[in-house]
């Protein structure tokens, strides 16, 4: 059989499966585990192409209950406490740093290094292919709102905004920090 016939069709395949499955993503428990990929419950998905470990949204309410928002807070600028900072679980001090403290003191997938995501990490997971209006591969992003998602990124003309990712279309956004919007961390595998 020709040879370019064989890689034509190897690719075709090749991208008929990536496009059906993301292969791109893996479970992982919260032991810190990678999981079969059929798993119904995980904590955690790395993303193998970037090296990088997202935290995954709670359907429960608690500490990573899916509706929680935050204000930007990194402890010089943005909002610790304020009218929009009420919106999580235990509401109050709903703002960034407390969350990022909260993940890294219950170790979540046994590590204690998450972080906001910068603009470039947090537009790596966005997924304009699957059946929903969320951007997101909701197989291994359950619970993703349609909304927007902080970065770490502040603008630098005006220190009052942040960046943030909307799953609803592409690019990015400057909001004040004092508004609450939705987090996921990340953390690098390296």
């Amino acid at each position: 059989m020709n040879k370019t016939l064989l890689l034509s069709l190897f690719m075709t395949i090749n991208l008929s499966v990536n496009a059906t499955y993301n292969v791109d993503f893996l479970k992982m428990s919260n032991d810190g585990e990678i999981i079969e990929l059929e798993s119904s419950e995980w904590s955690c998905v790395l993303e193998n192409n970037k090296s990088l470990v997202w935290e995954v949204k709670s359907e429960s309410e608690g500490i990573q209950y899916a509706l929680n928002t935050y204000t930007w807070f990194d402890g010089y600028t943005g909002r610790k406490n304020n009218m929009y900072s009420n919106n999580c679980y235990w509401g109050k001090n709903c703002n960034t740093q407390s969350y990022i403290k909260d993940i890294n003191k219950a170790e979540l997938c046994t590590y204690s290094d998450w972080r906001l995501p910068t603009r470039n990490e947090l537009n790596s997971i966005k997924y304009y292919w699957g059946d929903s209006d969320i951007l997101i591969d909701l197989d291994f992003f359950p619970n993703t709102q349609m909304g927007t998602y902080w970065t770490s990124g502040s603008e630098k003309v005006s220190p009052s905004l942040a960046y943030e990712i909307p799953f609803f279309f592409g690019g990015s956004l400057a909001r004040d920090k004092y508004k609450a919007t939705f987090v996921r961390l990340v953390r690098s595998a390296d």
